[in-house]
């Protein structure tokens, strides 16, 4: 009888140390797949919160609304040196530091306000960590780039046109004199 009840409590035990990790919260995975930069989803959410605040959303769509962050991204991991890729990932763990030490938290939990203030400090350039820098400046020409560059901009505000002005095809050609 007494061996009974321990197997049945070693049973019970070893059921909840196997179903234990599948109970514990699994970290955020990124929603593309990258192959030279590794980030979790913690990391996509404070640059695509970093390019909204970039261009935010007014009458017109934000930066996140036209995904510039993950074309931020795409071009870090496809078209960057692995030095760079390197240094603009740590320069990601760095900002969130740097937010910290500003405003005593994240920079995801920071106001509108205290969010464009850290970026005035860092563009200030006044005791700003060199991967910070790098980070920031890179993550906001690839944000301006995208946004430029989206549907949205091209068909909505400058609106693209093929070949500028009329053309007539059948016009005859006036002889020199």
């Amino acid at each position: 009888m007494n061996r009974r009840s321990t197997l049945k409590t070693l049973l019970i035990i070893s059921t909840g140390a196997a179903l234990l990790p599948s109970c514990l919260p699994d970290e955020k995975k990124s929603s593309i797949s990258l192959k030279n930069i590794k980030i979790n989803g913690k990391d996509e959410e404070l640059l695509s919160d970093l390019s909204e605040t970039i261009i935010p959303k007014t009458n017109t769509p934000g930066a996140k609304d036209v995904s510039a962050h993950l074309f931020t991204l795409m071009m870090i991991d496809y078209c960057y040196a692995p030095a760079d890729q390197d240094k603009f990932v740590k320069g990601l763990k760095e900002f969130e530091d740097f937010s910290k030490k500003k405003f005593d938290k994240s920079f995801l939990r920071c106001f509108a306000s205290e969010r464009a203030e850290i970026l005035k400090s860092i563009e200030s350039k006044k005791d700003i960590p060199e991967n910070v820098a790098f980070f920031y400046n890179t993550t906001k020409r690839l944000v301006l780039q995208a946004f430029t560059k989206s549907k949205y901009y091209l068909t909505k505000v400058q609106v693209y046109e093929l070949v500028p002005g009329k053309f007539y095809g059948c016009v005859p050609v006036k002889k020199a004199s």
